[in-house]
């Protein structure tokens, strides 16, 4: 547990920062000889210490063991004249709302000065929460030790897994009230895009001027590359122009001018309808377009297409996200550092 001396030399209740190290010394002591006297109870260790440490074993039965109790409560003394003290700091100082709060809030200390059975170990949670004041205070940084990365790493897998395991579940059951018809997707279409179709209706309306634009600037000549060569292939097709053509010296000339203008004239229809989609002039038509077709879909739903289509991308985009929660992201961490 390194120590940051310098946070401790500059941290004004530096009285109380040495009792905080006096105490949790005194508890390491305290529950290290509790631990001890408990494993010492066995007849299996009293027997192995008899054997290949007699002088040991006699010492600390007579002296330690057999006056176990006594020894204890010295120790229940010094913490409950230190519970009192802090007690009495915490009231003068108004720390808690009303001063009889202490006792409450700190009720681990309390019961951990019952020197009986299990509620001695409740000291260790004293141990805790005197550690963690420490680290909050920067006069310890258990960061750097390994136990605390060990314990952060298994408890980093112990959360992802548990986590993981609740969502997985979640999703299941949604999945499962979807298939078995449960409204969920009527009420999508009903709660949440239907109450958003006008930004719905502004966003197609902005996508189609935005499309309109781009394909007037990149594709002009090839539209009408294509609408001429369409208007000749039909000019070629239709026998009152190929009469024309028939006609001796200006039969040929009319047949070809008559294709040319046909062209032009459906190309500037074409382009003039692709320029209008793109001027804001028309943004209010592009609109009401857009709000027939929206509505169109939402509500056209003669056979139960729609919903089909939507239950089956709900189903899924929630596989997807199951798939992607049940990736062990702790083992991808640890293949990252290898």
């Amino acid at each position: 547990m390194p120590l940051q001396i310098k946070n401790f030399l500059e941290n004004r209740d530096l009285k109380l920062l040495l009792l905080d190290f006096l105490m949790l010394l005194l508890l390491l002591v305290n529950l290290g000889l509790i631990l001890f006297d408990w494993i010492f109870s066995s007849a299996v260790v009293q027997g192995y210490l008899q054997a290949w440490l007699p002088a040991f074993y006699a010492w600390y039965r007579h002296t330690i063991h057999l006056d176990f109790v006594r020894i204890d409560l010295l120790f229940v003394a010094v913490f409950v004249a230190e519970l009192l003290f802090r007690w009495g700091v915490a009231a003068y100082s108004r720390t808690y709302h009303r001063w009889f709060f202490y006792p409450f809030i700190h009720w681990y200390d309390v019961l951990g000065c019952i020197p009986v059975g299990s509620f001695r170990f409740l000291r260790i949670l004293r141990v805790i929460t005197i550690v963690v004041r420490l680290q909050k205070l920067q006069l310890v940084d258990l960061t750097r030790t390994y136990l605390f990365e060990v314990f952060r790493k298994y408890y980093e897998v112990l959360v992802e897994e548990i986590s993981d395991r609740v969502v997985v579940n979640v999703i299941s059951g949604i999945q499962s009230e979807v298939r078995e018809g449960n409204p969920l997707v009527e009420r999508i279409l009903s709660e949440v895009i239907i109450p958003r179709k006008g930004a719905l209706v502004g966003w197609l309306s902005h996508r189609v001027r935005d499309i309109s634009n781009h394909v007037h600037g990149a594709y002009h000549e090839d539209i009408q590359a294509y609408v001429d060569r369409r208007i000749a292939e039909a000019v070629a097709k239709n026998g009152e122009i190929r009469t024309i053509a028939l006609v001796p010296l200006l039969g040929e000339p009319i047949a070809k001018s008559l294709e040319n203008t046909i062209a032009d004239i459906v190309y500037n229809v074409i382009n003039g309808m692709i320029i209008d989609l793109a001027s804001a002039g028309n943004q209010g038509v592009i609109d009401d377009v857009a709000d027939v077709v929206i509505d169109t879909l939402l509500k056209a739903d003669r056979e139960g297409e729609l919903e089909t289509v939507a239950q089956q991308m709900v189903l899924q985009a929630l596989e997807l996200i199951k798939e992607q929660v049940q990736v062990q992201q702790w083992k991808v961490r640890e293949a990252r550092k290898d």
